[in-house]
């Protein structure tokens, strides 16, 4: 279900009065809430609610604010229309929906597009009644349930209904790991919001870092688009420091090499029969492989590119954004190469492939930790941590199976963030 964008139905049904006024407090509405959207087209639709200021108030920090005596004029004017309709109806209960003092609310956040506003409102209105809704909506609509629970300040109530039902346990069961592992961009950013928002840490932990290594970020959006393709607090500039940082390392590992082979330091070590020979055979075979693999390229210098080259997509100051975890493995396929049977061991492959199966596994844990960004995302984060200098691998290392988590992920980030690397 979770390629469904229509917005959930509730579980039960929700009367509308006459007017169309859909009766969310049955017992103690005391106030239509009018809510007015526009659609992609354009078209402005309006719909009305019959809620209960207590409710709203208690569950929606908006709504405490909104409503509140004195503060607005919405608060005051609405405590004068009880009491007038108290003399003439003896009960709220008993007034007419269409009687009620009116509140008009036009913004909902940045949603989707949906077919129609008005099954994912009754839901959100529901849940902010302490009323049921469907058990298990798909994705798509709890990630504009976030959104416009973000934007009236009741995230907690939300949070306390999804995981009442259970509802994120039972979508996972719902996915099988083919399928997860073959969702869109779109589907893979829809959860990681609903984990942020919600507090849902397996979420943020698994797709910030599909995100990350899928090369998903960094791409611009628009002022239309759902949230989830412009992930608030900063979190679109967190996954591409962290990308950006991977990849660095990455290539760091291959100029390490470039550089090692191609200066004057002989790396045959053979004693009587090392020769430069070899170190000229090992440093061709290993720009060959690295031009095939597309991890390098070669220009001419003497003349230079035309400027208007800057904006192709062959420029070379152009990032990979590709899988980080393919081109990982595309480096480990390089081979053992040596210029004659007496070189068995001159090859760059016995050095290369363990440094890339330490970056491998540092960039499991490259993600965002959900547990640790709710907790002090400031400590957490790349964003503005301070770069070490250098990293060498003889001394630092990572830690990457600590008992403590959180010097875990000060390791990884250190690794990544360090401005040199040593690999000596």
């Amino acid at each position: 279900m979770d390629g469904v964008d229509t917005p959930a139905k509730p579980k039960a049904q929700v009367d509308a009065e006459p007017g169309g006024i859909a009766d969310i407090a049955v017992k103690n509405g005391d106030l239509v809430l009018q809510i007015e959207h526009a659609n992609a087209s354009l078209d402005v639709t309006l719909h009305s609610f019959r809620v209960s200021t207590t409710a709203l108030k208690a569950k929606s920090k908006y709504f405490e604010r909104l409503l509140e005596a004195g503060r607005f004029g919405e608060g005051q004017q609405i405590i004068s229309q009880h009491e007038t309709l108290l003399k003439k109806f003896d009960s709220l209960a008993l007034t007419p929906a269409a009687e009620l003092p009116v509140v008009r609310i036009e913004d909902l956040g940045r949603i989707s597009a949906v077919k129609s506003i008005r099954p994912l409102l009754t839901d959100f209105l529901l849940i902010l009644h302490d009323q049921d809704t469907q058990a298990t909506p798909p994705v798509s609509n709890l990630a504009n349930l976030a959104i416009v629970a973000d934007r009236f300040d009741a995230l907690d109530a939300v949070k306390l209904h999804v995981r009442r039902k259970k509802v994120l346990r039972a979508l996972d069961a719902k996915t099988q790991p083919k399928q997860d592992a073959s969702l869109s961009e779109e589907r893979v950013r829809q959860r990681l919001l609903v984990g942020l928002m919600l507090d849902h840490a397996p979420w943020v932990d698994k797709y910030s870092a599909r995100l990350i290594t899928k090369g998903w970020v960094g791409q611009e959006s628009e002022l239309e688009d759902p949230l989830w393709w412009d992930l608030p607090n900063r979190i679109e500039e967190e996954l591409m420091l962290r990308r950006a940082s991977i990849l660095e390392t990455i290539q760091s590992i291959q100029t390490h090499f470039l550089a090692q082979y191609s200066s004057r330091t002989r790396q045959c070590r053979l004693g009587y029969d090392s020769s430069p020979e070899c170190d000229s055979f090992q440093f061709g075979e290993m720009v060959r492989f690295y031009l095939r693999a597309g991890t390098l390229r070669l220009e001419n210098t003497i003349v230079g590119l035309p400027p208007s080259s800057s904006s192709s997509p062959e420029d070379p100051s152009s990032a990979y954004d590709g899988d980080i975890h393919l081109l990982l493995d595309r480096l480990k396929q390089i081979p053992e190469y040596q210029v004659d049977r007496n070189h068995s061991h001159c090859g760059i492959r016995t050095k290369l492939v363990p440094f890339v199966d330490l970056v491998s596994a540092a960039v499991q844990q490259a993600g965002i930790c959900g547990d640790c960004w709710a907790e002090d995302r400031h400590a957490h984060a790349w964003l503005g941590a301070k770069r070490p200098l250098k990293w060498r691998k003889q001394g630092d290392g990572v830690n990457l199976r600590g008992p403590e988590h959180g010097r875990r992920h000060a390791s990884v980030r250190e690794f990544f963030l360090a401005g040199e690397k040593d690999w000596s």
